[in-house]
């Protein structure tokens, strides 16, 4: 009898360790447990930090191609980064216009890509104008430049971008 209250508790306490994590609230809103961290979904932004780490925000996602936002630490700033599987022609720079308006285009040097190409962020000063025109606008198309001419162009209603930043702002200082 005692043996096999032994092999039950045994049997309980190792499927509550093989269950998933439950969600949680942070910071008002429900997370979930991600890639060893806790992730947010805000409207079609996704929304991850790890703790006492990086946090990031998925803007978009076309053809493998991602747009996202990272910012290492609370009081960090914000990089917009472009990711792919297939390598990004930085030397096109970046297209983004913000709420149908005219052509923003972020030049080439003001790009830093990765070693393999796969990886392009947006140098500090304008990823700080990037995110506060985006925040003051309602939509923002960005077009990226794959090596070998093929443009992705994301479309992006930034409607709950303002959430989720705040969202990082908090879950970032706990």
């Amino acid at each position: 009898m005692n043996r096999r209250l032994s092999i039950a508790l045994v049997a309980t306490f190792t499927i509550g360790l093989a269950a998933p994590a439950s969600s949680a609230e942070i910071c008002g809103l429900e997370a979930t447990p991600g890639d060893s961290g806790m992730m947010v979904q805000v409207g079609k932004f996704s929304a991850q930090c790890i703790e006492k780490g990086k946090c990031s925000i998925t803007l978009s996602s076309v053809d493998n191609v991602g747009i996202a936002l990272e910012r290492a630490s609370v009081s960090g700033s914000w990089l917009a980064l472009v990711k792919s599987p297939s390598s990004i022609d930085s030397g096109a720079g970046f297209d983004l216009v913000f709420d149908g308006e005219d052509e923003t285009r972020i030049a080439p040097d003001f790009l830093i890509a990765a070693e393999d190409m796969k990886s392009v962020r947006v140098d500090d000063d304008v990823s700080d104008i990037v995110l506060t025109t985006m925040l003051q606008s309602k939509t923002m198309s960005a077009t990226v430049q794959l090596v070998g001419g093929k443009k992705v162009v994301h479309e992006i209603t930034l409607g709950d971008l303002a959430t989720a930043t705040k969202w990082v702002d908090c879950a970032q200082a706990k």
